[in-house]
């Protein structure tokens, strides 16, 4: 798949969430102030956030899209991982808001909820809504691989767990008319909302330190792959990246002392081109070359010895 194709399959995704996402925002926010009821309002708060999650996304795919230029030798892709960081600090900062509003709402006088039928309404609309762009949103994200899309998508799986606790909150409240439900469901909606912030937050800062839960398969993989190809003897200073999508390798190779450039290029071609068909992801790999028994003091990657400490995680 190429920039230009990517990009346009980004773009409508991130166009079609946010005119879902404004509309049921919009809708809940409404019925909130019209009602008064505050775990709605929260609902329609979280889903305002995820507006601001999509035009975030809409953004870095247009700049992540871009190709490989002299200011950015290894492409643009990063900015997925900025953008996700920059989303995680909106979401953690809406669920702190929602917290504290319903605390406050709780310690106060007695809460009427009015005309909870549309309340009932809009939460059940949510939740369909919500699913149907999560599906939608997730294949977007895996087909393109998109880490940002991704997390988007699983940041409305959320939202259809807190609609759907709305929805049943409320429909209690309408056969019991206990008013404290109400702030109750929205301080657990808070607690969805940060616990979706942190866990972006994380994931981007993981991306941003070289780090990732993936990387370790393609450690593996390359270990077992150099070890089926004749005359490759160990592997090592392996080191993978990820840029949003991509992921490059950097690693060191050992080869007989006397074979020619050209022979030991083949070898290397052929070895590359086995790892990326196990891996369509990995989109460059440089490996440095040295004669057998090269005895270096090695500070960095991975190879066949540490590989087994990975493993073991």
């Amino acid at each position: 798949m190429d920039y230009i194709e990517r990009e346009k399959i980004s773009t409508k995704s991130s166009l079609i969430s946010i005119f879902v996402n404004a509309l049921l925002a919009l809708l809940k926010i409404f019925i909130g102030f019209i009602t008064n009821s505050m775990a709605i309002l929260a609902d329609g708060l979280d889903t305002a956030t995820d507006i601001l999650t999509s035009i975030m996304t809409l953004i870095a795919g247009k700049i992540s899209n871009k190709p490989p230029d002299i200011e950015h030798p290894y492409g643009h892709e990063r900015a997925e991982t900025i953008a996700t960081k920059v989303v995680s600090l909106i979401i953690i900062y809406a669920g702190l808001e929602v917290f504290i509003s319903s605390i406050q709402r709780l310690i106060k006088n007695k809460v009427i909820i009015e005309n909870t039928t549309y309340v009932l309404i809009i939460a059940l609309i949510s939740v369909i809504s919500k699913f149907i762009l999560y599906k939608y949103r997730l294949s977007v994200g895996r087909k393109i691989k998109s880490n940002a899309i991704i997390a988007d998508a699983l940041n409305m799986r959320n939202d259809i767990l807190t609609s759907s606790s709305v929805l049943i909150g409320i429909a209690i409240i309408y056969f019991t008319g206990i008013w404290w439900l109400d702030p109750i469901i929205a301080i657990f909606v808070s607690f969805m909302i940060l616990k979706t912030g942190f866990e972006q937050f994380l994931e981007s800062s993981n991306e941003f330190m070289e780090s990732s839960p993936e990387l370790k398969d393609i450690y593996n993989c390359i270990i077992e792959e150099a070890n089926n190809i004749s005359y490759i003897k160990n592997p090592h200073k392996i080191r993978a990246r990820k840029f949003g999508y991509k992921i490059l390798i950097d690693m060191h190779l050992e080869l007989p002392p006397n074979m020619t450039v050209e022979e030991a290029n083949n070898i290397c071609a052929n070895f590359e081109k086995h790892i990326i068909e196990k891996n369509n992801q990995i989109k460059d790999i440089v490996i440095h070359v040295e004669p057998y028994g090269n005895a270096e003091k090695e500070e960095f990657g991975i190879n066949s010895n540490n590989i087994i400490n990975l493993k073991g995680e």
